[in-house]
């Protein structure tokens, strides 16, 4: 008995120490960059609103429960019009992320979406890095944005959405976009969700939005039919479509930094090509 233990205990102390001469342990080789808990990388997560700045733009992005990823990145003057972004999250570990499936509609660059796909690391519920793969920017730089969750002051993730963050009076003061086209028009929502007042975009009907609130987190369910007949004519986005176009997406309230306004609602809706629409308002 005591031999086999003396010959166990020979044979840990020289496989610890091949370890020690290759520098390093298992655990160690296999442990991916980013956050770890003793020793252990964790599951990275992933989920609210995160907005950073490159240049002087602003970029939002939003990562539902669902794990979709959403962005709009203000790249031209005076924050209208903005690149819109989509895809599906892939998480890993330690911080790791990736985003497929990625489509950019960049009206400055191409009228169709354009497709890429991006990386994300140190990904956290308090910020992450994302690094996009295949899509620049208008001017041909590369979009890389270091990305902080928005402040809990500015918009709590743990609350959960209600109709009444969205719903009467006063008014979102804001604009749709679509591509090169904005439209400057009032937007409001009756008690389910449904729109009461909302202007056309490019004769495009809009009427038939719906913000439904997701369980158990402070976002909105995005669903928008548009048909091809629409207000004065036929709506551009749908003319070469019969059937019209279903759009969906995510939608999200936060305190406005704009001066005598209490609220902010950015909402993104997207088609089954990654082409969308967004709008903007406080009140």
């Amino acid at each position: 008995m005591l031999a086999d233990k003396y010959l166990i205990a020979m044979a840990s102390t020289f496989l610890l120490a091949i370890l020690g001469a290759c520098g390093g342990s298992v655990a160690d080789s296999a442990m991916p960059n980013g956050p770890s808990t003793g020793g252990v990388a964790v599951n990275t997560v992933l989920r609210g609103v995160y907005v950073a700045s490159m240049e002087g733009k602003e970029f939002v992005s939003v990562v539902t429960p669902e794990l979709n990823w959403y962005a709009l990145y203000f790249e031209r003057l005076a924050h209208t019009n903005p690149d819109i972004f989509s895809g599906q999250l892939r998480l890993g570990l330690g911080g790791l992320a990736t985003v497929v499936d990625l489509k950019a509609f960049q009206i400055a660059k191409s009228a169709l979406p354009l497709s890429g796909s991006a990386t994300i690391t140190a990904g956290t519920l308090n910020n992450y890095r994302v690094s996009v793969t295949g899509i620049t920017s208008a001017q041909g730089n590369a979009l890389t944005f270091s990305a902080d969750a928005l402040s809990p002051n500015t918009y709590s993730l743990v609350r959960t959405a209600q109709l009444s963050d969205i719903q009467g009076a006063p008014a979102w003061q804001g604009s749709w976009y679509d591509g090169d086209t904005s439209n400057n028009s009032p937007l409001q929502f009756s008690a389910n969700g449904t729109v009461s007042s909302i202007a056309a975009l490019n004769y495009c009907d809009l009427s038939t939005l719906v913000l439904t609130p997701m369980n158990g987190v402070n976002l909105f369910k995005v669903s928008l039919s548009v048909p091809v007949i629409g207000s004065g004519g036929i709506c551009l986005r749908t003319k070469d479509h019969p059937a019209g176009i279903n759009f969906s997406g995510v939608a999200v309230v936060y305190t406005s930094p704009l001066p005598g306004k209490t609220w902010r609602l950015d909402l993104i809706a997207i088609d089954s090509a990654g082409s969308g629409i967004s709008f903007r308002g406080d009140r």
